[in-house]
């Protein structure tokens, strides 16, 4: 590709070009070296092996940047409390979801797609589509983004093997686990909601998916169903009505 080509090629706006779990390792070996310190932007190049005046430097230090687990200014940064909170709580935590939940709506790019679709991720396809269309991403750069959003969420465990973006609830072993006090409704989307759980049991979702003019099907199944799973649910109503 000549520079005249590169010079044409469409800049996208800023986005964490990293997923948060590899952010996160990142953070965890600065934490492991300066602990409460700060470091410099030549500590950091050598703690993670990149030359601090590459390319490759600057995108990972602005994905470190955007997802809020590192803070400071050009010279002198330190990891955030934010990434304490993930670094502390054990993976799968209501308390690690809801901090590495919020590190990637710290993105503005991030936060907006989630607020479009608040309740299911779409295929890759669809929200880099999305990307390039709104908010004039180049189509390279597009795509990567919208892997690394779910790559990212899958990380945070706030995603499903269908693409359903999960609620984030208390520890069954907390104080309130028999207590149906802290269960959210998911008012954004009426054909889409959580149900009551009255026998403390799995926690079940329900969607209603429209297959004609006036008709659709109701489903009630466990918020952690497998793609396996789901796949003997379609055999059996295959033949139900074969």
């Amino acid at each position: 590709m000549s520079t005249a080509q590169k010079s044409n090629k469409p800049k996208s706006p800023p986005v964490p070009s990293r997923p948060l779990e590899d952010c996160v390792a990142d953070t965890r070996k600065l934490y492991d070296a300066y602990t409460h310190g700060s470091f410099s932007r030549a500590e950091i190049g050598s703690t993670l092996k990149v030359s601090s005046i590459s390319g490759p430097f600057a995108q990972r230090l602005f994905s470190l940047r955007e997802f809020g687990v590192i803070e400071g200014d050009a010279n002198n940064f330190k990891v955030t409390e934010a990434f304490k909170k993930m670094n502390s709580s054990e993976r799968g935590s209501a308390e690690f979801k809801s901090a590495a939940l919020a590190a990637i709506k710290n993105s503005d790019t991030f936060r907006d797609l989630l607020d479009a679709f608040p309740n299911k991720l779409p295929a890759q396809d669809v929200v880099a589509s999305r990307l390039e269309n709104q908010r004039k991403f180049n189509p390279d750069r597009a795509k990567h983004a919208a892997k690394v959003l779910e790559a990212s969420l899958r990380y945070a465990g706030v995603l499903d093997s269908n693409n359903n973006i999960l609620p984030v609830r208390e520890d069954p072993t907390g104080d309130d686990r028999d207590s149906n006090k802290q269960r959210d409704e998911r008012t954004d989307d009426d054909d889409f909601r959580e149900e009551p759980n009255d026998m403390n049991t799995t926690p079940t979702l329900s969607v209603e998916i429209p297959v004609g003019t006036d008709r659709k099907v109701a489903i009630r199944y466990p918020r952690d169903l497998t793609g396996e799973e789901a796949q003997k649910v379609g055999n059996v109503l295959k033949a139900i009505v074969s």
